[in-house]
């Protein structure tokens, strides 16, 4: 069959459906319920979740259209996975007359066969379809929607279920449509339903390295600080974690060196920087990844005028690298302990001026 033909088929089964009210009443005095459940309702990205579409009646259902709605940012539908049932009246009586998908619905309509029995539906499956995840997404919904409905008021709706006197499917006559419907649709939450955070990993907080949100930072949310020999974004992603999302280190825009002044930023699910973070190396005040006579003399210049103006990217962070004894004053005493570390090489001491620190700055992980 060409496409031409599938299109004028589906056309036809339409009216066809349509044909079947064109001279019903609308009662309100009978009740359906349709039910939309999923198999899982927490997945990770990349997990399947099966759909099931259920309806119940207190009369015998007859011609039946129930369109089901997903969001297609979070959501890619399986191909070939929509199921309709073929046996609502009586087994191998059901048309599967309309059974089209779009990105973000799905939609089957069924015409029962002369010869059919009707029956009262009793949480009766009319399809299953299934969906992958495909994006973070918190209690996305998957619902069928009330103003869909085929009313007095509203004939062109697509969602119904109509109503036979009788059973017999041959001598019956479709007495209703546009019952009282009650809707039950479902939701699932894609990722851990956890908003992203900076947090210490396990190695971090062993270690006792410092997530500042105290202290200013003028271009970011604070600071990390008191990583032992940091020599790559690896060395300090080590230390770190978050619940969702993921985190980013990038070298300081100096020297691109992995020390004062490099970026570590946290990013939400779709990649967007959610809040953003500088690494401190206590000592290197200019960010180039050591501790040496360059950054005493300009610690002691700022001493002298303070000065942060000359100093390699954010003043704040060099301000935090130069007071290393985290008494809000970068003095001669900052001076004498860099320049013993610039004298020494003991590179062994961030961990312990970071507790300094943050004990004087009130800092609490």
């Amino acid at each position: 069959m060409t496409k031409a033909k599938k299109a004028i088929s589906v056309v036809l089964a339409v009216v066809m459906i349509a044909g079947l009210f064109a001279f019903g009443a609308f009662a309100a005095d009978q009740n359906a319920t349709i039910t939309v459940s999923a198999s899982e309702t927490q997945v990770e990205v990349g997990a399947t979740v099966t759909v099931t579409v259920a309806a119940t009646t207190d009369y015998y259902a007859a011609a039946t259209s129930v369109p089901v709605y997903y969001d297609a940012a979070a959501f890619d539908l399986v191909p070939d996975s929509v199921t309709p049932s073929t046996d609502l009246y009586g087994a191998g009586y059901t048309d599967t007359a309309i059974n089209t998908t779009e990105a973000g619905c799905v939609m089957v309509a069924f015409i029962p066969k002369a010869g059919g029995t009707a029956k009262q539906l009793s949480n009766t499956t009319l399809f299953t379809f299934q969906l992958t995840a495909k994006a973070n997404a918190q209690a996305s919904p998957i619902a069928t929607k009330a103003e869909d409905q085929k009313t007095a008021t509203n004939i062109g709706g697509k969602l119904y279920l109509g109503a036979y006197s009788t059973a017999d499917v041959n001598t019956a006559t479709v007495t209703a449509v546009g019952q009282e419907f009650s809707l039950t649709n479902t939701a699932v939450t894609i990722g851990s339903g956890a908003a992203p955070e900076l947090q210490l990993s396990e190695t971090g907080s062993a270690a006792g390295i410092i997530i500042d949100r105290v202290s200013n930072c003028a271009n970011g949310n604070g600071f990390v600080y008191g990583i032992d020999n940091v020599f790559s974004d690896a060395d300090i992603l080590n230390n770190l974690t978050t619940p969702a999302g993921s985190i980013r280190v990038t070298a300081n825009e100096a020297y691109s060196a992995f020390s004062t002044g490099a970026k570590i930023e946290l990013l939400n699910a779709n990649g967007d920087v959610v809040e953003t973070y500088y690494y401190v190396m206590f000592g290197d005040v200019n960010g180039d990844g050591f501790v040496d006579g360059i950054d005493v003399s300009n610690v002691d210049g700022v001493a002298s005028y303070m000065d942060f103006s000359f100093m390699a990217g954010d003043g704040s962070v060099a301000a935090m690298a130069s007071d290393v004894n985290g008494d809000m004053f970068i003095d001669g005493i900052d001076v004498s302990n860099i320049d013993g570390v610039a004298s020494y090489m003991d590179f062994t001491t961030q961990a312990q001026f970071a507790e300094i620190v943050a004990a004087a700055l009130g800092v609490t992980q």
